[in-house]
């Protein structure tokens, strides 16, 4: 099983939405979450055909900006809790009854005055559940300056209160295969910002129920954000384990950074 998450910059435009079904059939995700889609539910419905996905989940952009969607194929059950302008919060099951687990496809909010919003919701979001917890998406902010070249530095009070928020939700980053960074920003002086803006979090039991969870940074000329695949596997539980409820606590080292 896959699932793919990206910050697409809009998908008004056919040319975006051709790179994304190209994607799609390549890599056969069974979730797809989106960010920046710029486009109203009944343009998203006519993407979500187009990408061949059965259904599909939609929060409509704020003009020109905003717009996250959730899409899933027809042996995926998604049960969606909650959702803002910056987060789509649901229960999943996948096909082979390994149990539910929770998703959230999160957005951090662009505007650096209310990013502690976003730590403030996703610690909301922690206690919504029991369930082994996945968060993915663009957080918009980075744990470290390893994490950044060029530019500026960011403020470290700023970086630490985003690791504060993981730490606090019981997350941590499952780390990656492929670049180093997930967002690139071109100056006017040909002079490049990279920095990786894009993650999945995971809580140890989600870990546990996918031991073999791996995320590979793709690449994508459609978009300042490389897009985010996720492989996993179920570990199928006895129908004891199941009835029990427990997992056992572990982690995945990082892979190491391939340029």
């Amino acid at each position: 099983m896959s699932l793919l998450s990206w910050n697409c910059r809009g998908l008004g435009n056919l040319r975006t939405v051709n790179t994304l079904k190209e994607v799609i059939n390549k890599e056969a995700p069974k979730i797809v979450f989106l960010m920046e889609t710029k486009s109203n539910t009944d343009w998203m419905v006519m993407v979500r055909d187009t990408c061949e996905f059965k259904n599909g989940f939609f929060v409509d952009s704020n003009g020109t900006s905003g717009g996250l969607a959730l899409l899933w194929k027809e042996e995926i059950r998604i049960d969606i809790q909650t959702y803002s302008p910056t987060h789509i919060d649901a229960l999943v099951e996948d096909e082979k009854d390994a149990g539910w687990w929770h998703l959230t496809g999160f957005y951090g909010n662009p505007d650096t005055s209310k990013r502690s919003e976003s730590w403030t919701k996703m610690k909301q979001l922690s206690h919504t559940s029991s369930l082994p917890w996945l968060v993915i998406g663009d957080f918009n902010e980075l744990m470290g300056m390893s994490e950044k070249e060029g530019g500026s530095s960011r403020p470290r009070q700023q970086m630490m209160k985003f690791v504060e928020a993981v730490d606090y939700c019981r997350l941590k980053d499952i780390g990656f295969i492929g670049p180093c960074f997930t967002w690139l920003y071109m100056r006017r002086d040909g002079t490049q910002i990279r920095e990786r803006l894009d993650r999945a979090l995971a809580t140890n039991e989600w870990t546990n129920r996918f031991p073999m969870a791996k995320l590979y940074h793709l690449t994508s000329s459609a978009s300042d954000h490389s897009p985010l695949l996720l492989r996993f596997t179920n570990k199928v539980r006895s129908k004891k384990q199941r009835r029990m409820f427990r997992f056992e606590k572990m982690w995945l080292q990082d892979p190491r950074c391939k340029e």
